[in-house]
């Protein structure tokens, strides 16, 4: 009882310490939005720091294997030190969702996705204690000496190849020589090529991806011999740990010296990982990944950086590269009240006496002369301006047929196809819709037609358009009635098609039908640099197409006016 009672004490002791020291890192940070840590004692985990899921995804401090120091200045100092360099990756790199995204795609072009998080940990890490050596020189050499002795003390001299490859490029990134250890040698090499990396135009901050890249290729020979995919149920090796991977089964297997370094090297951390109820956030973040990488770079990134909240990456992709791409204004004409002096003209006895403009008249002669020399202004309402109006109620058709063809993994855009085209131009007129709040139906056709009822839930919208089904061109003439006839307001009926349309005859009978009752009829003519007014004679003056060949198309593409006047 007496040894517990101790026990707790101590524990106690070293917990108010340690809110010490994280306290004072915050003031270094000028208190940024972090909660403070849930402070625990947890033999079984060597990790000092981590974000638990299972705890609102709070930071997790661990104090179990905190060294043994005599003053409680040290203790303080080291907590510093520490909490400094976790704060850091909340606060400088990886700092966010976006950026830890493009930090692990940059790692994925060497290493596989299990392993791109140790990639992106590393130079982290590197890059974070290379800042803080500059400011605090000499507390971060007592803080990695004070790692070096506790780990080589706890591991009997038996350090991993990858904790010396740590050790030493600590020293050669800082210029000390701090460890005097020749069993560094054999990483000599390794550790000034990434030390080079690292410090060439330290501060440029967009050259972070690239030498992320560059550092994934030195590493990976390294990364492969020490870190081992393992199933979730195997046992370790003596001197070993595991871990869960990025993914949903595997773990990965790696001595556990180097949680005593560097905590837990496949963890993702960045600030919107704490977050919570920040949907609508993280969903821009991932839209705005999505809009500057291909799709087979995109969903593991993303997922893994936590932007990625929503099960269809598809969905994702295409509306980060559609978003805000097209604008649809739609405007009607508005008076403004006002009438305009257009000519002079003679006053006449009888007319108002209120319009007679003697100054006009003397000007004209210096008598005043009825039904001669006096004038009058002849006014004129001004033609007034453009109001815009809101959007109608937007009914989205579009053609999935086999000649829209779709490679949407392509890496180049221009391989994608004209379906890729099709779904750009979709999901930015779906989500420009649903900006202004109104609702939406889709219809996506080949064969047959596929059908979202009309909504304000793009997700079931965007469903519907992913359905590429590669047969023939039967454009739905019933069921775009039917959507126009479901609802009392006038529609706004988009058709993104290459029309190879088998039904063309009876195609434009209907979209002159519908044009006739008041639905405006946009066509987005796939594949084609201009409109052929012959072939679509006699329906021009009806409905309006435009010609998109290239997804650049569509960043200046702005319908200012249906038919000019909305009526």
């Amino acid at each position: 009882m007496i040894k517990d009672k101790k026990k707790s004490e101590k524990e106690e002791k070293i917990t108010e310490l340690a809110k010490i020291g994280w306290a004072k890192a915050l003031k270094e940070f000028c208190y940024p939005p972090l909660n403070d840590p849930n402070y625990i004692f947890d033999y079984t985990h060597k990790e000092g720091f981590y974000i638990d899921p299972q705890n609102k995804w709070n930071i997790t401090m661990n104090l179990a294997n905190t060294p043994l120091f005599k003053e409680d200045e040290d203790y303080i100092n080291y907590f510093f030190i520490i909490s400094l360099h976790e704060i850091s990756h909340y606060q400088i790199i990886p700092y966010d969702g976006i950026i830890n995204a493009k930090l692990l795609r940059a790692a994925m072009k060497h290493v596989n996705q299990n392993f791109a998080p140790i990639v992106a940990n590393i130079f982290s890490d590197l890059i974070i204690d290379t800042k803080l050596f500059k400011k605090y020189p000499n507390l971060m050499l007592w803080e990695i000496n004070h790692t070096y002795e506790f780990v080589k003390n706890s591991y009997e001299n038996k350090l991993s190849d990858f904790s010396k490859f740590l050790f030493r490029t600590y020293e050669k990134l800082w210029n000390v020589d701090i460890f005097q250890d020749k069993d560094f040698n054999d990483i000599d090499v390794l550790a000034t090529k990434i030390r080079d990396i690292i410090l060439k135009d330290f501060e440029d901050e967009s050259k972070w991806e690239i030498k992320t890249t560059r550092i994934a290729n030195q590493l990976k020979d390294l990364i492969n011999d020490t870190f081992t995919l393992i199933g979730p149920n195997a046992s370790c090796d003596k001197g070993k740990t595991k871990r869960k991977g990025p993914g949903e089964r595997e773990s990965i297997e790696f001595p556990e010296d180097i949680l005593e370094i560097m905590d837990n090297p496949l963890e993702n951390k960045n600030s919107d990982k704490l977050k919570e109820n920040k949907e609508d956030e993280l969903r821009d973040k991932a839209e705005k990944f999505a809009k500057e990488v291909p799709y087979s770079e995109f969903g593991g990134p993303a997922r893994q950086a936590g932007i990625l909240i929503e099960g269809d990456s598809l969905a994702t992709w295409y509306r980060g590269i559609a978003k805000n791409l097209i604008e649809i204004k739609i405007y009607e004409g508005k008076s403004r009240g006002e009438l305009i002096p257009i000519y002079s003209d003679v006053w006449r006895i009888g007319d108002p006496l209120e319009e007679l403009d003697v100054v006009q008249s003397l000007l004209n002669s210096p008598k005043l002369i009825p039904n001669l020399t006096t004038r009058k202004w002849i006014f004129e309402e001004s033609s007034g301006y453009l109001k815009e109006k809101q959007i109608p109620d937007l009914l989205l058709v579009i053609d999935s047929s086999g000649s829209m063809n779709w490679k949407y993994l392509a890496k180049n855009k221009n391989q994608r196809g004209n379906y890729h085209i099709a779904l750009v131009a979709s999901f930015a007129a779906l989500h420009y819709a649903a900006r202004k709040g109104v609702k939406f139906s889709t219809i996506n056709f080949s064969n047959r037609a596929d059908l979202c009822d009309w909504t304000m839930d793009y997700q079931k919208a965007e469903r519907i358009l992913l359905r590429y089904q590669g047969g023939g061109t039967v454009l739905p003439l019933e069921e775009i009635e039917n959507q126009c006839n479901k609802t009392e307001k006038k529609i706004l009926v988009f058709i993104i098609t290459d029309f190879g349309i088998y039904n063309w005859g009876g195609a434009k009978k209907s979209m002159i039908k519908l044009a006739e009752r008041g639905h405006k009829i946009v066509g987005f003519f796939i594949g084609s640099s201009k409109i052929p007014k012959l072939k679509f004679r006699n329906l021009l003056d009806k409905v309006i197409f435009y010609p998109i060949n290239e997804i650049d198309d569509l960043v200046n593409l702005v319908i200012e006016e249906i038919k000019k006047y909305y009526d």
